[in-house]
């Protein structure tokens, strides 16, 4: 009775918030009654307005009063009642407790907080909650740091935590970043050796690869392939390996080809672009839509084209789709995209391309190898190309470097290693290929050099320079032709004469000029034609007159004879100044194939050496022989006839374009291919001849 009475006694000054009588006799009679008085000293405990609170010792001697209250007897718990102490309550305090200390974690927020309520608070129903929030601030901290040790910590101190699967894919980054931070090989290597299970692996293998092959050599490729045998890239590195040998796509690279690597693990690939490479292929449609035949005929590429180049440059041929051009291959696979606005065929595996209105060049591989930033951009010569940029002129290498900037008003080709260029104040001179001036600005025009000499304009008169700079000719003529023979006609005040390499007038100036002799009055097999008096006849390299000048017209000897003018009509005399062939025609050619194009009336037709008419003179126009053929017009249409004047086409075409042995007639909007050799047609348009 003594202790039951203690006991009210404290609960009744707990009930008035004497917590110190309270809690002091709570202490005396927690032997003696431990559910009653723990469960009393832990609402003391629980209770922010005294000076004994703290929740842990509140949960301490709550779970003490749990413990004790769950093996009490019926009785024991009837005598609690009256304090208010019951299953329920106790859960209830309980509950009130683990929420006040959850409370408290999430104001401190720190890991150790959090993990001091999982521990003590294990039964608590924010136990999941405290664990998240202690998961999410042990990986932002991981993230803070963000090293793959902060995230292996992580993970290995909360392999249970939501963010585990986000902290191991940050620790695999950051683990490949650090140890191959420097970017060499080894680093790389050792990575993929010392974590072969890595997501990042195949990355580290890609490495090594780009930068093995790095300037994109033949040798680095194939000393990838051998090196890194297992890397996931060897095969790519083959097909990079062969197209980069095999770039300019010529039947004798690939041969080489096979035979420096007898090891390519797919010759058979290489055995299919050979036999292409030696297959020539045409260009023909159907429709509005074209594609490529063989010399047999056979359809090889599709009709999917809205244009076709007519040949393959370097193993490709421009094509059009959608208004853009692109490059494919002769296997019709295209390997470079149509997003050109315009583009040349390739030559020495480049081509200058032109996108959005900037020109640039790329490789048969695709890759850009001049950036889009030019305007124009000209053929290489000499391995430098004239730029464009911004109104002005410079040069770029074969490699892309703009090696002399763009500063000149005109640029020419380089040629003999010097390259004319025009200044702010318009004046000409010469540089070199490392952009340096060798002949100072000080003409009003130049050309490029030919055979070591240029021609050069000071105020109105023309003279000759040699790559010194040196001159060879004062500029004190009108104009001057272009060597032949060693030999370069002059003009000084309406009269031609002729100058040797070194500036000497070696044949003086007394001959007519007129325009139609600058390039007709050069020297062919030791001749060239002169003007007196208005009559035409031939001199020598000495300036002796072999043939009289007598002619109303005259042009070149070839085959022996040369057509000559007289009162009209053309005839034809031999190299002694005789006459081979009367003079009866209106208009005459020069030989070709042993025969010449003759006409009287506007009729045309062939003669043979000896003046005979071997075709009758029946046509409009006809072209000199080659192959054999000739192309002839009657009326608005086009036909084909051979030496002997067979029709092996009717004039029945509207044009003809040659191809080699192979021909490209049109007729009535519709196209046929023709082979010479066979006199067939090798292919034809749906609807041609109809």
């Amino acid at each position: 009775m003594a202790f039951g009475s203690a006991i009210k006694n404290a609960y009744a000054a707990l009930s008035i918030y004497d917590y110190f009588k309270a809690r002091a006799l709570f202490m005396k009679l927690e032997k003696h009654d431990t559910v009653a008085a723990c469960f009393g000293l832990s609402i003391i405990s629980s209770r922010n307005d005294n000076h004994f609170y703290n929740v842990d010792t509140a949960y301490s001697y709550l779970l003490k009063a749990k413990k004790t209250f769950s093996t009490s007897t019926l009785k024991q718990r009837k005598n609690w009642q009256p304090y208010g102490i019951d299953s329920l309550s106790i859960l209830h305090l309980k509950d009130t407790i683990e929420s006040e200390a959850f409370k408290q974690s999430i104001i401190t927020n720190t890991i150790e907080g959090y993990d001091h309520f999982i521990q003590f608070y294990a039964s608590a129903g924010e136990l999941i909650s405290a664990i998240d929030l202690r998961d999410i601030i042990a990986f932002t901290n991981a993230e803070k740091e963000n090293t793959f040790q902060a995230y292996k910590t992580f993970m290995e101190n909360y392999p249970n935590a939501t963010e585990y699967s986000d902290a191991k894919k940050r620790y695999e980054i950051a683990l490949f970043k650090t140890l191959t931070a420097d970017h060499k090989i080894t680093s790389f290597t050792n990575f993929i050796r010392l974590y072969s299970q890595s997501p990042y692996v195949g990355a580290a293998q890609d490495s090594v690869y780009n930068i093995a092959t790095s300037h994109h050599l033949v040798r680095e490729y194939y000393g990838f392939i051998k090196t890194y045998k297992s890397n996931r890239n060897v095969t790519d590195a083959w097909h990079k390996l062969y197209a980069t040998y095999t770039m300019d796509g010529k039947p004798e690279t690939i041969s080489h080809f096979n035979k420096d690597y007898p090891d390519y693990p797919y010759s058979q690939h290489a055995d299919t672009d050979l036999i292409l490479a030696q297959t020539r292929f045409y260009p023909v449609k159907q429709g509005s839509l074209w594609g490529y035949v063989d010399s047999l005929g056979r359809l090889r590429i599709p009709y999917k084209y809205e244009w076709a180049d007519s040949n393959f440059f370097d193993g490709l041929a421009e094509v059009a789709q959608n208004d853009k051009i692109g490059f494919i291959n002769k296997r019709g696979e295209l390997v470079i995209p149509c997003i050109y606005d315009e583009a040349e065929h390739f030559n020495k595996t480049t081509s200058v391309v032109k996108k959005g209105g900037m020109c640039g060049i790329i490789s048969t591989l695709g890759q850009t190898i001049v950036p889009f930033e030019y305007q124009e951009i000209m053929n290489f010569s000499e391995g430098m190309a004239v730029i464009e940029k911004k109104n002005k002129y410079g040069y770029i290498s074969l490699l892309g470097e703009e090696v002399v900037l763009a500063q000149y008003q005109d640029a020419g080709d380089f040629s003999e290693g010097r390259a004319y260029v025009q200044n702010s104040e318009g004046k000409y001179g010469y540089i070199n290929i490392a952009g340096a001036v060798t002949i100072p600005c000080k003409y009003y025009w130049a050309s490029k050099f030919k055979d070591s000499l240029a021609k050069i304009r000071s105020n109105s008169k023309y003279g000759l320079i040699d790559v010194k700079g040196d001159t060879i000719l004062n500029c004190e003529y009108d104009n001057i032709g272009d060597f032949s023979d060693t030999i370069a006609m002059v003009v000084k005040a309406n009269k031609v004469g002729y100058t040797d390499r070194q500036g000497n007038i070696i044949i003086p100036l007394k001959y007519e000029f007129t325009n139609d002799l600058l390039s007709g009055g050069m020297f062919h097999g030791g001749l060239a034609k002169v003007q007196l008096h208005k009559k035409r006849g031939f001199i020598n390299t000495e300036g002796k007159t072999l043939i009289r000048i007598e002619y109303d017209d005259a042009l070149p000897f070839n085959q022996g004879l040369a057509p000559v003018l007289i009162d009209k009509k053309w005839g034809y005399i031999d190299k002694k100044g005789e006459v081979a062939i009367r003079h009866k025609y209106d208009n005459a050619g020069v030989f070709h194939d042993s025969l010449a194009r003759v006409s009287i009336k506007g009729q045309t037709g062939f003669i043979d050496m000896e003046g005979k008419i071997v075709i009758d003179l029946q046509y409009n126009a006809a072209s000199d022989f080659k192959y054999g053929l000739s192309e002839v017009t009657q009326g608005q249409h086009a036909g084909i006839i051979d030496k002997t004047g067979n029709s092996i086409i009717g004039c029945q075409l509207n044009s003809v374009q040659s191809f080699g042995n192979v021909l490209e007639v049109v007729m009535n909007n519709k196209m046929a291919l023709f082979n010479i050799q066979t006199r067939s047609y090798l292919w034809q348009e749906k609807g041609f001849g109809n």
